[in-house]
């Protein structure tokens, strides 16, 4: 679910959602996936959106974890 979109942006189905760079943790232009649903709810101030992942999970071999936004070890500090 991506959280915190306005109403006033104009989202559709099938939308591609990518990152944008901003805070740094991840590079600009990665595609995350596309706009499966819309709850257009009448009260509120932005839209429930439901984003379908790019990546098939069950196909993945390797992952990382990221501890923290600046790449130091929580607890080292």
């Amino acid at each position: 679910i991506l959280k915190y979109i306005a109403k006033t942006q104009d989202v559709r189905e099938g939308d591609v959602i990518i990152t944008s760079g901003m805070g740094g943790v991840f590079p600009k232009g990665i595609m995350i996936g596309r706009v499966s649903r819309i709850d257009r709810l009448e009260s509120g101030l932005f839209w429930k959106i439901y984003v379908a992942p790019v990546i098939d999970f069950s196909k993945l071999e390797e992952v990382s974890v990221l501890t923290s936004a600046d790449g130091e070890d929580e607890d080292s500090k």
